[in-house]
């Protein structure tokens, strides 16, 4: 049996943003004694959790060959909306159920409209984007919600032993959908959507189904995220999560994604959040300018999308 020779190429070409996170984070342990201390990988890991949350329903949607731009909005008005529960004196448990229930509805909207009108979710999701920020920051007059029970705070501030639960409620949920994507039918009928939406109906899917369940999916994480948001700033803030929705797309396509639809892992988009994450964190710890850190971040986006277009038409 002849064995395969090892292709260079190809394998720079398949890992090679996994090659950049190793090369920057060599860099960045140079350049900076701080970057390897534990408190500050610990400080990384925590501050993607929410985050890579939120990308956990964008990496579906793209799989679907879809896109939401509404994500940052829906998880900023699910934080005002349980936030505002409490503060009136409703059960803390009911206002969180309440709040993940609002990001649901969202994504059962979006995804409805989307998947019956036969919208691109683009435009939907573009729309809802300004409307839901609006709503939220209406419902408030601008002004974050607080006064919220010190048992709410402790949700996203406590830990086990060393590990902070937000970085726990993370971990588990990667697991969930991992699980639920690699040996289920629906998130088998997801990949199919995304591959062959034609195709896909052919053999017996239901895509309209299938679409709107992961927009309704996804909306829930945004309200889990929203609430785990406002538990970890004491108040429900209708301007939080600016621009969340490039960082999850970012993570996702990092991670391998197909922008068109029909390949992805949620392992990989973990990983392109914590590039993302080292990223952000070593300019900071390198003293970047915050003006500096959107004109690098931006571009390694762009370097991303580049780079994802590349791989795929190689293995065309």
């Amino acid at each position: 049996m002849e064995k395969k020779s090892f292709d260079l190429k190809n394998f720079v070409m398949k890992y090679i943003m996994y090659i950049f996170l190793v090369l920057m984070c060599i860099v960045l342990a140079i350049a900076s004694d701080k970057f390897l201390l534990p408190t500050n990988l610990m400080t990384i890991v925590k501050q993607i959790s929410i985050q890579s949350i939120v990308a956990i329903g964008m990496t579906m949607i793209i799989i679907t060959g879809n896109i939401d731009l509404s994500v940052g909005s829906v998880v900023a008005f699910c934080s005002v909306v349980g936030a505002m529960l409490m503060s009136k004196g409703v059960p803390m448990v009911l206002a969180i159920i309440v709040a993940i229930l609002a990001g649901a509805v969202i994504g059962f909207i979006t995804g409805g409209v989307t998947a019956k009108l036969k919208l691109h979710s683009f435009l939907v999701t573009l729309a809802l984007m300004q409307a839901v920020r609006g709503l939220a920051q209406t419902m408030t007059n601008g002004r974050p919600v607080s006064g919220l029970p010190d048992a709410f705070g402790k949700i996203a501030s406590a830990s086990i032993g060393p590990v902070p639960l937000l970085v726990i409620y993370m971990i588990v949920l990667y697991v969930i959908f991992i699980y639920v994507m690699k040996y289920t039918a629906f998130g088998r009928s997801i990949y199919a959507v995304g591959g062959n939406q034609e195709s896909a109906r052919l053999s017996g899917i239901n895509v309209e189904k299938v679409k709107t369940m992961v927009f309704l999916l996804s909306g829930m994480l945004c309200g889990v995220a929203g609430v785990l948001l406002a538990s970890k700033v004491r108040s429900g803030d209708p301007t939080c999560a600016e621009a969340w929705e490039m960082d999850t797309i970012a993570g996702a396509i990092i991670g391998g994604t197909n922008m068109m639809g029909g390949e992805g892992k949620l392992g990989g988009t973990i990983i392109g959040l914590l590039f993302v994450g080292i990223l952000a964190n070593g300019m900071v710890l390198l003293g970047v300018s915050a003006y500096m850190q959107d004109v690098i971040k931006g571009l390694v986006i762009f370097l991303a999308v580049i780079i994802n277009s590349i791989q795929k038409r190689s293995q065309a």
